[in-house]
């Protein structure tokens, strides 16, 4: 059995999603797949490989507790939650006699940010029939639009209104000036879940709610490049109140002629560039050099 789940770029409401605002998603072209197998071995094997081919993790499971042989693993102990989860959702799954080879292929340098946990979540979810946001809140926590983006054919609006059920609405998004974005990866990963810990959704407000809300469905609008880009900067300052930090743009890039957005937990993974076509030699010449275009990246 074969699996496939796509990975996630947050371009609205980054951390207010968290609270219920109104968040434009987009799955990525990139993402994970995940093979199954039969074996007469009586463990769970697990192989990831990463996108150059190589193996990059290997662990066994036994079949009644899931522990792992390597202990002192943080995927391993990730792993044996998951199973545990999918095993108290749907016995059946795992009861078969026999073992399981399960080997997970990235097809984005894991490093990037674009959803190695949620994909792997939708992939087990898929396989096991369980509810992707029970697996989810159950081990790794976040507002869900990554899970929604896995299995989505495009854009989507995404309101954390229930941690198992959100409300996903598919949208249309396909901006006339797309050849002008570009996603640049800012050589640092961010951690996910250390971000959502950190962030005091009491700062939230409901007026800030609203403009992020009304900026969201601004985006969704036939916007011109200049539209948009001002729309970028409305969008970095609310955020920047809301978590007390300075743009990106103001802080690295204050010389770049277009504008920058930062997507999902700032100051790490990607950043969103609307500008000339000049953009990736601008970005490779202050040593960022994955510059990727909008049609190369993201699914629709």
């Amino acid at each position: 059995m074969k699996f496939f789940a796509k990975g996630k770029v947050l371009l609205t409401a980054e951390y207010a999603v968290l609270g219920g605002a109104k968040a434009l998603a987009l799955p990525t072209k990139l993402g994970q797949s995940l093979d199954i197998t039969k074996t007469s071995s009586k463990m769970i094997t697990w192989r990831s490989i990463d996108v150059n081919g190589q193996l990059w993790y290997e662990n066994s499971f036994d079949k009644k507790t899931f522990a792992p042989q390597k202990q002192n693993d943080t995927i391993g102990q990730r792993l044996q939650q998951l199973f545990l989860s999918i095993n108290e959702a749907n016995p059946t799954i795992l009861a078969a006699t026999g073992g399981l080879l399960f080997e997970s292929k990235l097809a984005f340098d894991r490093s990037w940010g674009l959803g190695s946990s949620s994909t792997l979540v939708s992939l087990l979810a898929q396989w096991s029939d369980v509810n992707p946001y029970v697996l989810l809140q159950e081990v790794f926590g976040g507002s869900g639009y990554d899970i929604a983006c896995a299995t989505a054919d495009g854009a989507l609006l995404y309101e954390h209104t229930n941690a198992f059920h959100p409300n996903v609405t598919a949208v249309d998004f396909n901006p006339t000036f797309k050849d002008q974005l570009f996603f640049v990866y800012l050589n640092q990963k961010q951690d996910s879940q250390q971000a959502v810990a950190a962030f005091d959704s009491g700062l939230l407000t409901q007026q800030k709610m609203k403009i992020i809300n009304d900026l969201t469905l601004s985006f969704l609008a036939d916007a011109t490049l200049v539209d948009f880009q001002n729309l970028m900067t409305e969008h970095e300052a609310i955020i920047a109140s809301l978590i007390n930090a300075a743009p990106i743009q103001k802080r690295l890039f204050d010389d770049y002629s277009g504008t920058i957005k930062s997507l999902g937990a700032w100051g790490g993974d990607f950043i969103l560039a609307c500008g000339a076509a000049d953009t990736p030699n601008y970005f490779a010449q202050k040593g960022y050099k994955t510059c990727l275009t909008y049609q190369s990246l993201i699914s629709n």
